[in-house]
């Protein structure tokens, strides 16, 4: 037999009749139950100190993988020298790891509900360091790929279990500032560590010689998750007799969001937007701007950072500009604003200066980072037994965007090469090449634009 323990609140609100304004005092009540088939927290639950604490490591960890996995867009031309692979073998650094980051979000979405965040966090976290050390001693293309193998599949988690623990263990009215402070830790490490990397790395001619200081880093971070990092027990534990029921819930809303379609429609529109703006800051921007504006590598680096400044600002000035109703809205304007900026960077002249091409990117980043709008839209199709399995699935189809991206534009440099070589005999791809591969991204934001233009607000 289940039971129940009742917490009641009560909320105010006013009715009109016939001219008069009564002032009704409704309760509200949340039950926890221990079947543990869901919990909330009450609005004005207090967060207490473990949380804050499980939240700064977590959002470090998110920050430390985010960085992991862009780390051979700061090296691509290095890279591509030591294993002397063409830009479609390159590709597939990128696409290995962002296959299995995209393939095991909803499998890693379980194991966090039914393990705990702590066990798979450390494990994660394990596999993370184990791949980046993989990837940067390899001697052979195939064991730096089994790297980046190992590396996506430990940086799964990194996101979802900082927002599980956001939504778990902080009031309604923080979640979304702790949510966008989440996102902001990524970009803060990209902004600031990459070009440093890319300082160490020319300075001692080695591209593999700044991981060291990253795995000093990540086992500093995990020596401290292991020790300071504890699960907060919001939920009583299941029972054997509430088994069946949760299993059959739980695969019939699995089926219920898979056969959604508004959900695949929100997937496509963070491809659009944020999963583009990834792809342009881990791959191939920088390359790209060499070719075409003739940037040298560092500067390069210091103009693409632009693009993680961008989604830094987009965390918190997005959800505040376009709230409630206003989020279609919102979305609209970012892939109307993306659509510009990336028809004015590929067809555009190729001598803009410093400073035009920081705004320009600065504004693929902020409009970039349009998924939090779209994710707070395709919650709206959730219930508190969906919201999970609703969110890790769009990530999941969403996050498959980017390696086939990656993919679809290494392809089509190979297919649109001029058929010059470069001191070394590896290809050499010029402005017109990358005008050609870049256009992929400026056809799929100008669909997603079109689709929120006929989408309605949701109920």
């Amino acid at each position: 037999m289940f039971k129940h323990t009742l917490a009641f609140e009560y909320k105010t609100c006013k009715v009109d009749k016939g001219g008069s304004v009564f002032t009704l005092h409704q309760p509200c009540f949340r039950v926890n139950m221990t079947s543990g088939l869901y919990s909330e927290p009450m609005s004005n639950q207090t967060t207490s100190r473990q949380a804050y604490i499980n939240w700064f490591l977590l959002s470090l960890f998110f920050a430390y993988q985010y960085l992991l996995r862009g780390y051979p867009g700061i090296f691509t031309s290095e890279i591509r020298g030591t294993f002397r692979v063409d830009a479609t073998r390159y590709s597939d650094l990128g696409a290995w790891c962002m296959f299995a980051y995209s393939l095991l979000q909803i499998p890693f979405g379980m194991l966090l509900d039914r393990i705990g965040v702590r066990r798979v966090v450390l494990t994660a976290f394990a596999l993370c360091l184990l791949g980046q050390y993989t990837f940067t001693h390899a001697q052979t293309f195939e064991t730096a790929l089994l790297g980046r193998l190992l590396l996506g599949i430990g940086a799964t988690p990194g996101y979802m279990s900082a927002l599980k623990l956001v939504v778990d263990s902080f009031t309604e009215k923080s979640c979304g500032l702790f949510i966008g402070l989440t996102g902001a830790f990524g970009n803060i490490s990209l902004a600031l560590c990459e070009p440093r990397l890319k300082a160490v790395g020319l300075a001692h001619d080695d591209w593999r010689f700044p991981a060291l200081y990253l795995n000093i880093a990540g086992i500093l971070i995990f020596l401290a998750c292991v020790f300071l990092l504890r699960p907060e027990k919001l939920v009583p534990n299941k029972t054997s007799s509430a088994e069946p029921s949760m299993k059959h819930n739980f695969w019939k809303n699995v089926f219920g969001v898979a056969l959604n379609y508004k959900v695949y429609i929100d997937a496509l529109l963070i491809i659009g937007t944020n999963i583009l703006a990834a792809t342009l800051a881990d791959l191939w921007g920088k390359s790209f701007l060499n070719a075409k504006y003739h940037l040298s590598e560092q500067e390069a680096i210091n103009t693409v950072q632009w693009i993680s400044i961008g989604r830094l600002a987009a965390n918190i000035i997005l959800p505040l500009m376009f709230a409630g109703t206003k989020l279609l809205r919102g979305i609209r304007i970012s892939c109307a604003n993306l659509v510009l900026i990336f028809a004015f960077l590929i067809y555009g002249p190729q001598t803009l200066n410093g400073s035009m091409l920081w705004f320009l990117l600065f504004g693929i980043g902020f409009f970039g980072n349009a998924d939090v709008l779209i994710f707070t839209l395709g919650a709206k199709l959730s219930t508190p037994q969906t919201s999970g399995i609703l969110i890790s699935w769009i990530n999941s189809v969403s996050m498959l965007g980017e390696p086939v991206l990656q993919k679809r534009i290494g392809v089509a440099l190979d297919k649109n090469w001029s058929g010059l070589l470069d001191a070394n005999g590896l290809r050499l791809y010029q402005a017109v090449d990358y005008e050609c591969a870049m256009s992929v991204m400026l056809k799929v934001v100008c669909v997603c634009f079109v689709l929120a233009c006929l989408m309605r607000n949701r109920k």
